[in-house]
């Protein structure tokens, strides 16, 4: 009797120790930051199989961003010091501020977008998110604690030009969804005037568990309560608290552009239809048919910038 006691609690221990590992693996693969390569990866499992067409563009893209001239502008948060880059338009009265997706920096996902903002005849500023590019910052926490970041760009920008250009932000991934949690905060300057979220999605454990199925083979449901417990205590967020639909009830006056490729297989396009169905503001969603995770101004780059050149002049030409 005492040997079947003894062997329940070492398989009891083996498996409490298993699922720490898993827990503590797994927070480190999701939430730390994330190394830069000069290789471009696209993860089959998220991008699908025809992503890697549109490498040759985005690295061309990417290129031309680093070549204009630009100013490095930086902000305090919580996380340190926060860097972007300013590409200013002198003739506008409009900026935009792009907002990478997760496990990627600013000046790396600009490549997705090659002429947009000249195009919309914008002044542009490119910012890398805490704990990614050359900001500051240990672990990411999918919005909870970015949102907070944004609206001090936003501040920033709102300050540097004394509130006399029109802010907008242009987020991709999990950078539209962080956008989108930004409308729900207080104290927002008049001169911020809308967001256009490009494949957001609607809940952090959504996201992670549709994430966690596919590419790291785990069961993320099981996994969620510790790795809840380290976002908590060693990153100081609450991965409950990033219910991106939920906070967009609290939105009532700020205009959102939603834009979703319809395969996507990363973020699925039904988290942009909830998102849209919860925002109490004026709203739009446009969908791209066809088009994977990322990728709608790659397959119609026309219908983008006409989208949002309509979102951001309205009926008016470009000037």
């Amino acid at each position: 009797m005492e040997w079947v006691i003894l062997g329940i609690i070492i398989a009891l221990l083996l498996l409490i120790s298993t699922y720490i590992w898993t827990v503590l693996i797994t927070f480190r693969l999701l939430f730390r930051r994330p190394l830069k390569t000069k290789k471009l990866v696209f993860p089959k499992p998220f991008f699908g199989d025809d992503f890697d067409k549109h490498i040759d563009g985005i690295l061309k893209a990417q290129a031309r961003y680093a070549s204009k001239l630009s100013e490095e502008v930086a902000i305090r948060s919580s996380a340190g010091w926060l860097k972007g880059r300013l590409f200013e338009n002198p003739n506008s009265n409009k900026i935009v501020i792009f907002v990478h997706g997760y496990y990627s920096w600013g000046m790396r996902d600009i490549g997705f977008f090659d002429t947009l903002y000249d195009d919309l005849n914008v002044s542009l500023l490119v910012i890398d998110q805490r704990a990614a590019g050359e900001s500051e910052g240990v672990y990411t926490s999918f919005g909870a604690l970015e949102r907070f970041d944004i609206r001090e760009w936003i501040f920033y920008l709102n300050g540097r030009y004394n509130g006399e250009k029109e802010i907008y932000l242009h987020g991709i991934s999990m950078g539209a969804a962080t956008s989108l949690l930004v409308t729900a905060l207080a104290a927002l300057p008049p001169s911020f005037k809308g967001v256009v979220a490009d494949c957001g999605f609607s809940r952090t454990d959504g996201v992670i568990f549709f994430a966690g199925k596919k590419m790291l083979k785990i069961k993320p449901k099981l996994t969620f309560w510790g790795l809840n417990i380290l976002a908590k205590t060693a990153g100081g967020f609450n991965l409950k608290d990033v219910n991106v639909s939920k906070e967009l009830h609290k939105n009532t006056t700020i205009p959102i552009l939603f834009i979703h490729g319809t395969a996507d297989l990363f973020v699925p396009y039904n988290m942009s239809v909830k998102n849209f169905k919860a925002t109490g503001g004026p709203k739009k969603l446009v969908a791209f048919p066809k088009a994977g995770h990322c990728e709608s101004y790659l397959t119609d780059s026309e219908k983008y910038t006409e989208e949002m050149r309509k979102f951001l002049y309205g009926k008016r030409k470009i000037r």
